[in-house]
This record gives C-alpha cells, structure tokens and sequence, in this order.
C-alpha cells in the first residue's frame, strides 16, 4: 500500500472513491491517483487517467479524468494545493497541522457548490501523516471528508458558500488560522446564476488572512479544461466565461 503521494498508483477494491458504482465498472474496477508535484500553475493540466466513475441520475456511467498531477504551489504566498477528486484535501489539511501550518480548530470557508458533508463509516483518530494518507484514500470519498475532520478538531467553524446568498456574508473574512476551500464545480455550468466576478473578490477578500488553500477540479461535476479555465481566471482576477 502507497504511503505517500510521491508516486502515482491505482486504488483498488470497494473503498474511498472507488467504491461508488463499484459492481457497474466492470470485474476489476480501479481508479488512477495522481502524484504530487511542487510546481506552479502552469503545471496543473489535465491527466488521462480515470481518477473518479460513477452513474448520474440518468443511471448513465461516466469515468472521468483528472489532473495529471496533484500540485503544490503557493497563490500570493499563501500555501496551496490543487487536486482532483476534493477529499484529498483531508491529507493537506492534516499536513498543515502537524507541520504548524493551521492550529487545531481551523476556520474553514468551503466554497462548492456541495457541502460535503457525508458522515464515512469510520471517523479520524489518526496521529501521524500515513495515517492520513490511508484514512484519506481508502476510508473517504469526495462526498464525506468535511465531518471527520470537524469531530477530530482540525477545522472547527465552517462556512459553506454553495450558492450566490453566502457571496454576501464576510464574516470570516479578517479570521486567522483558516482554510479556504475552493471546489471548481462552483463555476460549472448550473452555477451559471453565481456571478464569476463576485465570487472572485469573495474567494481575493478571504485569501490574505488564509493559512492553507485547497482547491478541487472535481471531474466528476465539472469539465478538466473548464475548471482549470475557471483557476486561472481566478488566480489571475479577470472574467470567466461558463
């Protein structure tokens, strides 16, 4: 078993992201996790590998594919990390606690257009970084890593920005010791409604007091080429056109 994210591999059996659908995907059914690269912007591009499969509400089956690699990189200074499928995030944000980089009870801003909040079968009582890293790939999926990490103290207040209304409250705005948590199926094509340019100066307010960043190019919700579309509009402050 891997145990870090210094090397590609592939998630096997019915556990973390590859349990959905799993009977529907074939006798050997696997999914592709990408390594972790230090880089910048210009590296997060869009793999060929199927990092997430699952049926939509037609019953329809899609396997989608992700980032070529995970990256890590910092925006205005503030450490960042940009993944695929947006439980990966749970690693970072253990990462950052046992390295110093948040103090336990970080505040959380979650912007997605999900709130994330499925409770897994196991909470965390991890201690160390591979303990992490297994909870992470094996125990979670993109749908249920907010809750654990709330139960074990690593985040405490949380603000879900899932639709337009939340754009408004900036009440965490000046806080410290802080995640900002970006999905960028926030800007897919349903969140047409969502003004790209508000949600822009929301996500540029929060960054300056922020501790750690996490972005997801989530394939599953939207596509690779437009959510990295979407980041690099962002990173860069200028429109976006959905």
């Amino acid at each position: 078993m891997p145990r870090d994210y210094s090397q590609p591999f592939e998630l096997e059996g019915p556990v973390g992201n590859n349990a959905f659908s799993f009977g529907r995907r074939g006798p050997r059914p696997s999914l592709w996790v990408p390594s972790l690269i230090e880089g910048s912007l210009d590296d997060v591009r869009p793999g060929e590998r199927v990092v997430f499969e699952d049926v939509d509400e037609h019953g329809v089956l899609h396997a989608c594919t992700g980032l070529a690699h995970l990256v890590r990189t910092t925006w205005r200074g503030v450490p960042t990390i940009i993944v695929d499928n947006h439980n990966h995030a749970f690693y970072f944000w253990c990462e950052a606690l046992l390295s110093g980089g948040i103090q336990p009870g970080a505040a959380l801003v979650h912007v997605d257009q999900h709130r994330d909040t499925r409770i897994p079968e196991l909470g965390y009582s991890g201690r160390t970084i591979e303990d992490a890293f297994e909870y992470t790939n094996f125990r979670l999926n993109v749908g249920n890593y907010v809750v654990p990490a709330e139960r074990a103290g690593i985040i405490g207040e949380c603000q879900f920005v899932t639709g337009a209304e939340a754009l408004d409250d900036v009440s965490l705005v000046s806080r410290r010791n802080k995640i900002l948590n970006i999905d960028l199926d926030y800007f897919a094509p349903e969140m047409a409604h969502v003004d790209f340019a508000k949600a822009s100066r929301f996500i540029a307010a929060h960054l300056p007091a922020a501790s750690l960043v996490t972005i997801a190019t989530s394939p599953f919700f939207i596509e690779q080429k437009k959510a990295i579309e979407a980041l690099r509009e962002l990173t860069a402050g200028g429109p976006f056109l959905a």
